[in-house]
């Protein structure tokens, strides 16, 4: 039986570390050190990876080039695709518009969103 300490992976350092685009959020995002260590009855394993700060999916080439936020008040009632009221008439609320692209296998695949949050 084998008993001791063992190191599947080692702490990235920072030179190791990029930035980009988190493949699962779509914003852009730092890669951070994620330690999944653990121990057993025959010692303690050191494993490292790295992932995105924001949920620790993979980090992909890309970039966002426009974020932009702004305030309104609701004219009439704002729905999503299911029929639900999203913003109703009167109320405030912040309308986000983000526009980019990432890197996957090589292909280049364009991201828009917009979101509406009611303040």
């Amino acid at each position: 039986m084998i008993t001791g300490n063992i190191t599947i992976s080692s702490k990235p350092t920072c030179d190791e570390l990029t930035s980009g685009i988190c493949a699962f959020c779509l914003e852009e995002s730092e890669e951070v050190p994620i330690d999944i260590s653990f121990s057993d009855q025959f010692g303690q394993v050191e494993d490292w990876s790295a992932g995105s700060a924001c949920c620790g999916s993979e980090i992909v080439k890309g970039k966002i080039f426009l974020d932009k936020t702004s305030c309104h008040i609701a004219n009439k009632d704002h729905v999503d695709e299911n029929g639900k009221a999203i913003v109703k008439k009167g109320q405030r609320y912040k309308y986000r518009i983000v526009k980019g692209y990432y890197i996957d296998d090589g292909i280049r695949y364009g991201i828009l969103k917009i979101t509406k949050k009611v303040i």
